[in-house]
Formats: structure tokens, sequence, C-alpha cells
């Protein structure tokens, strides 16, 4: 079993702040299971997918049209929404991949 801080990552949703719970989905018994993050919000379609970023899911597609993706300067890896700091209006956001430990700060959109 691998214990590793990243594999049991949970992002942030981009837009509520709100935590995310991993969903598993089967869209056939012929394509692959898939996973992603997925707000725990119930208003809330919004996805995190490593390798993709933030979109929405609904009526069992993801839909790219509000696609949010931030690249990692260091290795290219999928960036999610790791904390938030309301005090300060800082977003704190990290690298999914789990060989890198690269995050950055970035002033929350809130504060703009």
């Amino acid at each position: 079993m691998n214990n590793h801080p990243k594999m049991l990552f949970f992002p942030l949703c981009d837009l509520h702040h709100h935590p995310m719970r991993r969903v598993m989905l089967e869209a056939s018994a012929a394509a692959e299971t898939q996973s992603f993050h997925q707000c725990e919000r119930r208003d809330c379609n919004r996805v995190f997918r490593d390798g993709h970023g933030y979109s929405d899911f609904a009526g069992g597609r993801f839909d790219l049209s509000r696609l949010s993706f931030r690249e990692c300067s260091l290795c290219g890896g999928t960036l999610f929404l790791a904390e938030v700091d309301q005090a300060r209006k800082v977003e704190t956001w990290e690298c999914a991949r789990t060989e890198c430990s690269h995050t950055e700060e970035v002033t929350s959109p809130s504060s703009r």
C-alpha cells in the first residue's frame, strides 16, 4: 500500500472553496472506470480531474465550457486548490503529481 500523502489528496472546489470527495464513474462495461473529485456542495457540479483540471459534470458528462486548468511550472502536472486563507485572501495551489512537491500562493479572486 502506498501511503504517500498525494495518494489521498482532497482538493477544494475552485468556485466555493468547499471540500471535494473522490468518486468513481463507470461510463460503460467496455470503458475504463474513471475517478475524480466532486464538490460536496449539493448545488455544485464542479469536479477536479488530474490531468484535466477543474470543470463541471452534469448529465453524466464532463462540461469543458468552464474549464479551469493550472499547470505546474516544475513538472507540467495539474495544480489543485489545496487551501484558502480567508484572512490573508490567499489561495494555496499544489501539484497533483505524487513525485512533485510544488506549491503556489496566489491572491484569491474574491479579494481582487
